[in-house]
């Protein structure tokens, strides 16, 4: 059974599992993902499969959040994710998300993550939540700057060979 986390009018955020891994493969593989996110190494559906276990779907038995899949409502297309992530070198949470491109810049992605934030402060009862993004990723920024999370500096992370912007946004 889907364990849906929200819905929107367009929208259907619900937890992964391991028959999504055909779209994992796509998703993960799009060069703008790469570019802005990671090369995750996934490159056939058992890699998708293993990736959903041992990411996704260990987070939420061990934190009760993780990524997220971002479905078309009136067609149940899978478009993207958005979640919540817990690191292992920082007691905070930040939010991460990616869409597929031909999705983009249609207001999907900013309607997720409210979506998946309203969710955090209301049924998982947090205050604070982060957001990561390369300097150069503007989308990202807009997108952050419009949920109203606010810069807080440059931050070094874990298996990034560059900074990221740091951004905070108290719930």
């Amino acid at each position: 059974m889907d364990k849906v986390i929200a819905s929107t009018s367009r929208l259907i955020i619900r937890q992964m599992k391991e028959d999504d891994n055909a779209f994992v493969l796509a998703h993960f593989n799009e060069p703008l993902f790469i570019k802005n996110i990671a090369d995750k190494k996934i490159y056939n559906l058992e890699d998708a499969q293993q990736f959903l276990i041992d990411g996704p779907m260990k987070s939420y038995q061990k934190n009760g959040f993780g990524m997220f899949l971002i479905l078309l409502k009136d067609s149940n297309i899978p478009i993207g994710s958005c979640g919540l992530f817990k690191r292992d070198n920082t007691d905070d949470i930040d939010l991460g998300y990616a869409l597929m491109s031909q999705y983009h810049k249609q207001g999907y992605l900013q309607e997720a993550a409210k979506a998946v934030l309203d969710y955090a402060k209301n049924e998982l009862k947090l205050t604070r939540i982060l957001g990561y993004t390369a300097k150069d990723n503007i989308n990202s920024v807009n997108v952050l700057n419009k949920l109203g999370f606010s810069m807080q500096g440059e931050s070094k992370l874990v298996g990034y060979d560059t900074p990221s912007v740091k951004f905070s946004l108290e719930l």
